[in-house]
């Protein structure tokens, strides 16, 4: 077994990106990989229409999606929205959907999901909550202590780029990715961990335990 946590901000472009690649992961391993996904924000964010737009050609000649800038609105930071995807978790939506939905209204259709009335909207459509039952999971303790928990283990990581992985195999191996958004590496590292997995059971299904000294 291996353990795949993936942190990520909703508002991020290259977690938008890799998105289909981490699916596709996903469904090659099926059981044998474990996954969730973890709220880590972003800091450094446009501080305009025109930086946004810089971005959006630059990873989208390298991505081969072209994001749509129109959601930019000024001044905003992507703690709401983030919220917003973490509180769906108390509604019983603790897949990919809602936190998929809000990324593609903002990034591909240009709706301005940011702030914090938009995205409890949003959320409500998805799950079938009122309104107003977003907006108070979006305030609550609960989820403003998980988010806080989530980016203090993000920190603890010593990286800086989103989507960012942490792989753990279930005799101790482990390996982080930071900004990789693509599934190659993430697929060959996966499957050398699940290798060594198999070759320990192999050994013990044919030999005793380790001597006690």
């Amino acid at each position: 077994m291996v353990k795949l946590r993936y942190y990520v901000d909703v508002l991020s472009s290259w977690c938008l990106y890799c998105e289909p690649h981490l699916a596709e992961v996903r469904a090659k391993y099926g059981a044998r990989l474990s996954y969730e996904w973890r709220v880590a924000l972003i800091k450094d964010l446009p501080q305009s229409r025109a930086q946004v737009e810089w971005f959006y050609k630059r990873s989208g000649g390298i991505s081969g999606l072209h994001l749509n800038p129109a959601w930019f609105q000024g001044s905003y930071d992507s703690r709401d929205i983030n919220l917003a995807a973490e509180a769906a978790r108390d509604l019983g939506f603790d897949d990919d959907r809602v936190r998929l939905a809000l990324a593609r209204a903002a990034l591909v259709e240009g709706v301005p999901v940011q702030y914090k009335n938009g995205a409890a909207e949003l959320v409500a459509t998805v799950t079938g909550a009122e309104p107003e039952a977003v907006l108070k999971l979006m305030e609550s303790r609960e989820v403003n202590e998980r988010i806080e928990q989530s980016e203090r283990e993000f920190a603890s990581l010593g990286v800086d780029q989103r989507p960012a992985f942490v792989l753990r195999s279930s005799i101790g191996d482990a390996a982080v990715f930071s900004g990789i958004w693509t599934a190659q590496p993430l697929d060959a590292t996966i499957g050398a961990m699940l290798r060594d997995v198999d070759k320990y059971a192999a050994f013990a299904a044919e030999n005793p335990p380790l001597p006690a000294r």
